[in-house]
């Protein structure tokens, strides 16, 4: 017979399932952050690209552009066809845009080239323009793909 006798103490076992809880919580919590985190980060290259666009930056746009709308056009082309459309064409100074949720596309085949992208990133642009003749909205799709570990714009011009 032994001298020693244990005692459980009261609540243990509730202590030990809310500590498993809290666990399972924690690691849910980053899996998810760790998982949507490429969306965020390729809705921030939407984002900083239309921000560039709004200021008139158009060469600090086209950098953001995948190689393959960069052989589409030309830094200065690009720059001189997009401040004619956006500024001349639809007669507004100004204009807003709304980027909405990123969705996943795999194996997406470019336009141009016919290069298969194993994953992009597919989001709807809207732009609203305030002119004379009223409001009206320019809706596009935008896609984003890592490009030498940066995050690059392609737009589908088929």
């Amino acid at each position: 017979m032994s001298h020693f006798k244990t005692r459980r103490q009261p609540g243990g076992g509730a202590k030990f399932l809310i500590i498993i809880i809290i666990i399972l919580l924690l690691g849910g919590s980053v899996t998810v952050w760790i998982w949507h985190q490429p969306k965020a980060r390729a809705s921030d290259a939407v984002k900083e690209f239309y921000r560039y666009e709004q200021k008139g930056e158009y060469t600090k746009s086209w950098k953001l552009f995948h190689t393959e709308m960069r052989n589409r056009f030309s830094d200065e082309q690009y720059s001189k066809l997009r401040a004619e459309f956006l500024t001349q064409d639809t007669f507004a100074k100004a204009y807003t845009f709304k980027v909405s949720k990123m969705k996943t596309k795999k194996n997406w085949k470019t336009p141009g080239s016919g290069q298969v992208l194993t994953k992009v990133y597919v989001t709807t642009v809207t732009q609203t323009f305030n002119n004379d003749f009223g409001n009206f909205k320019i809706v596009q799709d935008v896609l984003v793909t890592k490009e030498d570990g940066e995050y690059r714009i392609l737009w589908n011009y088929n």
